[in-house]
């Protein structure tokens, strides 16, 4: 009786869990396909991790010259020097009042009127109307198409990097080498962060993304990733700059150990090997290919592209869309104005260009999309499913549907690993904020170039109706598995 009882749970677990959860992954792939496509999409990032770890058999007699002050001068005079950094090199104290001065000018100039004055150009000169980094703001993140809300347009992505410097001051002051300053505790925090959230954050954010977004975002978050990491690991190639560790071990006089055969040091690692009583960090970065390769940081730049998806891709205005479906009439007029459905019609791009039919498809297809309150209206087309609102009106899916829970994890992640390198002194501000950079610029270009025009407006076109679903995309991972089910809205961006 037992075993017949066990053979049946089995026999459920396999049809109601494991295959809903295999079915729902493949999606119309095989177990064939479905790992050749996950090589292409991160075949970016295997091969900057080709390039990294046979980095140190390139000939040392064609490798550039080694810039071992240069993240120094930089870190101390952009962001000021408030370690006394220059005064333990020097012993002049005039160097704080000069770094406090060019710092404020690089912070002013550089990351706020600059940025400002491109931000007003484009929305007040040029008279933008949709958010040049979410063409369908209207739909993930508020409902008023008559107020475009320019103001949250400042954030992101033009005053990110002035967050991003401030961030990184405060982090300073948390992160001084000085012996009162460390602790067991925070040794081993920095290194959970450093070493095992550097490597499992991608992952995690890789999983998210398949689960709750639509198809094609995860492809650009590993094109992200893979493209910003080849990019950085190539500067570090062409141009070498030395780490905080080897100023404070040899002095920024020194050139005695600036040169390839330097070995690499796990730096404030050292006190965790102590403390867990390996040597697995030390022997680690002792065997490092490229020891000066500071600038950028791509612990920075990793932590900063999973938080740039994290706190961009959830959407922060969940109405529940209870919408009736388009009028026959309406969608034959929209039809009518391009009789081939090919997805690039809805490609934003022309927009620059000239005011064609295909101008105006995004903005007709916007205004079928009005958000009403939560799921009231069974049976509505835009959600696939029939909605339960008793469920969804609980009181726990209020933090839920506003997706708070990515957006926070994405900020502390990156608060944190920016702490951790800096306390570690593996790197310098100047490091983490080139990394920013990096990640932020390769972000724009998928972002405007992939992820808005052939991911996400196909993919409102879908859930639309205005193309057919024939491979089953207009519903993410989740909701494929989940499907039919009260929890399948639980999984759809627009729910």
């Amino acid at each position: 009786m037992l075993v017949k009882f066990l053979k049946e749970c089995l026999n459920f677990l396999f049809g109601c869990v494991i295959k809903r959860l295999y079915m729902g992954a493949v999606n119309q792939r095989n177990l064939l396909t479905l790992p050749l496509n996950f090589f292409v999409n991160f075949s970016l990032v295997f091969m900057w991790l080709v390039a990294f770890k046979n980095a140190g058999i390139i000939p040392l007699d064609i490798r550039p010259k080694i810039h071992s002050k240069a993240a120094f001068y930089l870190d101390n005079y952009l962001f000021g020097d408030f370690w006394g950094e220059m005064f333990e090199q020097f012993g002049k104290d005039t160097y704080y009042y000069w770094t406090l001065l060019t710092s404020a000018i690089f912070s002013t100039v550089f990351l706020l009127l600059i940025p400002l004055s491109i931000w007003y150009y484009v929305y007040y000169i040029r008279r933008l109307d949709y958010n040049v980094m979410e063409w369908s703001d209207h739909i993930f993140h508020f409902d008023n198409r008559a107020n475009p809300k320019r103001v949250r347009t400042l954030c992101i992505p033009f005053l990110l990097p002035f967050f991003a410097f401030v961030t990184l001051n405060v982090m300073h002051m948390f992160a001084k080498q000085t012996e009162e300053n460390f602790a067991d505790w925070k040794d081993l925090t920095a290194w959970f962060s450093y070493v095992i959230l550097h490597v499992t954050a991608p992952i995690l954010t890789a999983v998210y993304l398949y689960v709750f977004h639509p198809p094609g975002t995860l492809k650009c978050f590993a094109l992200a990733l893979g493209i910003q990491n080849l990019m950085g690991v190539a500067t570090h190639l062409l141009l070498p700059m030395a780490p905080p560790w080897f100023i404070h071990m040899y002095g920024i006089r020194d050139t005695e150990h600036v040169n390839y055969t330097q070995e690499g040091f796990a730096a404030g690692l050292i006190r965790v090997d102590t403390q867990m009583g390996t040597h697995l960090n030390t022997s680690g970065f002792h065997m490092s290919p490229i020891v000066f390769g500071a600038v950028p940081s791509l612990h920075s730049a990793m932590a900063f592209q999973c938080f740039l998806f994290l706190i961009t891709r959830p959407a922060s205005f969940k109405g529940r869309m209870g919408v009736a479906p388009p009028k026959e009439s309406e969608l034959a007029i929209l039809l009518q104005k391009d009789n081939d459905l090919e997805l690039q019609t809805l490609d934003r791009e022309s927009s620059s260009g000239s005011s064609s039919s295909e101008d105006h498809d995004v903005e007709d297809l916007a205004e079928l999309i009005r958000p009403t309150s939560r799921c009231d209206t069974p049976g509505t087309w835009i959600a696939y499913y029939q909605c339960d609102a008793e469920l969804t009106s609980r009181w726990y899916f209020i933090f839920l549907e506003r997706a708070l829970l990515p957006r926070i994890l994405g900020t502390c992640f990156l608060l944190w690993q920016w702490w951790a390198t800096m306390y570690l002194d593996h790197h310098y501000r100047f490091d983490l904020f080139v990394g920013m950079c990096y990640a932020l610029f390769v972000h724009l270009m998928i972002n405007q170039y992939l992820l808005q025009p052939r991911v996400l407006q196909p993919w409102l076109a879908i859930r639309l109706q205005l193309v057919p679903d024939t491979r089953n995309e207009g519903r993410t991972m989740g909701m494929r598995v989940f499907k039919d089910t009260k929890l399948e809205w639980f999984f759809d961006p627009l729910a």
